[in-house]
C-alpha cells in the first residue's frame, strides 16, 4: 500500500470517527525560493533549480489537510521531495488567526522526515535529530489568497513563509 494511501486512510478514519471534518484540502506545490541556501565546497546542489544559482526550485510536495467544523485548526500530512529531490514525509498543524473571504493568515508548524543516508550535513542543512530519526522542523506563517470560490470548491494560492524558505503552491479545498 502506498504511503499516500496510508496517510489518507489514517486521516479519514481519525476525522470520520470524530465527525469533525468540514473541509478537505489538497495542496500541490510548488515553487520554493530559498532565503538561505547551502554554500561551501561540501554543500549539495539544489535540484530542479529554475535558474542556476538563483535558489528558486520547483519541487513536488503534496499536502493533504482536514479542517474541523467550527474550529480554526487544521491538520495534515506532507509527502513529496525536498530541495535535493530526496523523498520526504511529515505532518503539519495550522491555526487560522485572520480570515476574510479572499485572504487568510495562519500559523503553521510541523515537520518532515527524510532519509539521512548519503546526505552531507556539513553545510547549510537545517534539521533536527531524535535518535536515528532525522527531520526538518516547519514553523512559519501562511498567507493564502482565494483565486476561485465555488459552492463546494475553492482554489487558493498558498504561501508558506519560514525563516529559511518560502513555499508557493496551489490548494484545492473541497467541502465535505
Amino acid at each position: 500500500m502506498s504511503l499516500i494511501l496510508k496517510v489518507l486512510l489514517f486521516l479519514g478514519l481519525f476525522t470520520g470517527a470524530n465527525g469533525l471534518a468540514a473541509e478537505f484540502s489538497y495542496v500541490i506545490g510548488g515553487l520554493t525560493p530559498h532565503i538561505v541556501k547551502p554554500e561551501g565546497i561540501y554543500a549539495k546542489p539544489l535540484c530542479n533549480e529554475i535558474s542556476q544559482g538563483s535558489g528558486v526550485i520547483y519541487n513536488r510536495v503534496d499536502t493533504y489537510r482536514y479542517s474541523y467544523k467550527d474550529s480554526k485548526w487544521s491538520s495534515g500530512a506532507i509527502v513529496g521531495e525536498n530541495s535535493y529531490c530526496e523523498p520526504i514525509w511529515g505532518a503539519a498543524q495550522s491555526y487560522r488567526f485572520f480570515d476574510t473571504p479572499r485572504f487568510e493568515m495562519q500559523g503553521t508548524f510541523g515537520f518532515y522526515h527524510f532519509d539521512e543516508e548519503g546526505f552531507d550535513f556539513s553545510q547549510g542543512a537545517y534539521f533536527s535529530k531524535l535518535g536515528d530519526f532525522y527531520f526538518v522542523p516547519i514553523v512559519g506563517v501562511e498567507m493564502n489568497f482565494t483565486l476561485y470560490d465555488g459552492k463546494d470548491l475553492k482554489v487558493k494560492l498558498m504561501n508558506l513563509i519560514t525563516p529559511v524558505i518560502t513555499h508557493h503552491s496551489l490548494g484545492f479545498i473541497f467541502t465535505i
